[in-house]
């Protein structure tokens, strides 16, 4: 319909909150799950990590981190203090970070807060599950029943193994005949009617100190060459920088208070040691390699070194804050790990829906998907009349009423801030609250 007086109406462009300032991240929890923060392109990787905290109710951020996947599908650490953006942009093969465990510690006991314990005790089951802590068939036996206990509580069918046989129990491609498989499957069942009676933070917490005693604990390493050009593994571990021969020589052990200090040069990564006037060198993949490896071994070497004294003398004391789903069925799905990575429109949103998961992260209504867990970091429902999502992509928060800004006095596990490059930060502070600045969640 012509409007009068020949009045025409000038289109404007409409922006999405993907647009020159903004930014939608979308992370994977270590449940599997993913949420989405909204977020300034200026926003740093700490910030982001500091949100990911604040919705899951988290303090003990020192031992976290977030990581994605680089343009040659290797995993990457994020560097915390610089902006998030411009470290996919230029690194990033897709725009999904990963929440997780950079640094571990030699007893799980010292983890003072039940949530703290249940994201670790997560992300050991991760990485036995995708076969970075290799074990024998017994232990994976063993793990998998204490596995199902802590996940699935008392079941009373122990008669059958049909339920199990829905859930990953072993490393993926590790048992490929499936005579083998139904056996182990068979004695996980029976295994597991022995756990009766644990609770979930119990069953919890004897998986980790199992897995804590098996060799690929704390390890991260890298293809490398040494002085000769032979190939080798360089790594970094609790104890200091390993390095593993490939022609079936026993690994070398380069103990953190051997280092006086690690540097780069193109592709070199250098360690100068207190012992010896020369530096061992070791030549990697390329220059960004070498950089990456020398800022991840520094910060470990920071970590293990100065935390050293607290982590051993600090008393165990159990927090009975306990923050997680009510819904507590975590063993991940086989098809779970053969997802492909999420395609996305240029707009930011995502075009497949959300799923609803066992932990109930997501519900569907008639209107859409919206995000549902049971801590005090959520709206009310009469706040999801929209379909439970802003119009901007990020997920609906209310201001929360949880520990994270209600000061309480607790003991910080150490000194150290969770920004991998630094030695300490206000976050050791009783009553530290993160900042979120330049960020909606």
């Amino acid at each position: 319909m012509p409007l009068p007086f020949g009045l025409k109406l000038k289109r404007t462009r409409r922006y999405t909150v993907s647009s020159k300032s903004c930014l939608v991240t979308r992370i994977q929890l270590l449940n599997g799950e993913f949420v989405e923060f909204t977020l300034s392109v200026e926003s740093t990787g700490q910030e982001c990590l500091e949100a990911v905290a604040q919705r899951l109710e988290l303090r003990e951020i020192t031992y976290f981190s977030l990581w994605y996947f680089n343009k040659q599908n290797q995993q990457r650490w994020i560097d915390l203090e610089k902006p998030l953006k411009k470290q996919l942009d230029k690194y990033g093969l897709e725009p999904t970070v990963y929440f997780g465990v950079v640094f571990y510690v030699p007893s799980v006991t010292q983890l003072q807060q039940e949530i703290t314990r249940y994201q670790y005790y997560l992300q050991l089951k991760k990485d036995v599950l995708e076969g970075r802590i290799p074990c024998s068939i017994e232990q994976a036996i063993r793990l998998a029943g204490l596995a199902v206990q802590a996940d699935f509580g008392d079941f009373n069918r122990y008669d059958s193994q049909e339920f199990l046989q829905k859930f990953v129990l072993f490393p993926i491609g590790w048992i490929q005949d499936e005579r083998v498989l139904e056996e182990a499957t068979q004695k996980v069942a029976l295994l597991y009617q022995t756990y009766r009676g644990l609770s979930a933070p119990e069953a919890e917490m004897l998986y980790m100190q199992e897995v804590e005693k098996m060799e690929g604990y704390g390890q991260e390493s890298y293809q490398a060459k040494d002085s000769t050009g032979t190939d080798i593994i360089l790594g970094a571990c609790l104890d200091g920088i390993f390095v593993k021969h490939k022609n079936g020589r026993p690994p070398l052990v380069f103990r953190w208070n051997e280092i006086n200090n690690m540097s780069h040069n193109k592709s070199f990564f250098a360690l100068e040691l207190a012992n010896k006037e020369e530096s061992v060198q070791f030549q990697t993949e390329d220059m960004e390699t070498s950089k990456y490896v020398c800022r991840m071994c520094l910060a470990r070497h920071k970590f293990y070194k100065i935390n050293k004294s607290s982590l051993q003398t600090q008393p165990t004391v159990v927090n009975p804050v306990r923050r997680r789903s009510s819904t507590r069925l975590s063993l991940p799905k086989p098809q779970a790990y053969m997802m492909p990575p999420p395609q996305m429109h240029y707009n930011g949103h995502f075009t497949e829906p959300y799923t609803s998961s066992q932990d109930n992260l997501y519900m569907n209504n008639q209107n859409g998907y919206y995000y549902h867990s049971q801590t005090s970091l959520d709206c009310s429902p009469l706040e999801y009349s929209s379909g439970g999502r802003l119009r901007n992509g990020s997920v609906y928060s209310a201001h929360s009423t949880s520990s994270l800004t209600n000061p309480q006095h607790y003991l910080q596990p150490s000194p150290m801030s969770s920004n991998p490059s630094i030695t300490g930060s206000d976050i050791t502070r009783p009553d530290y609250v993160p900042s979120l600045k330049n960020m909606s969640i």
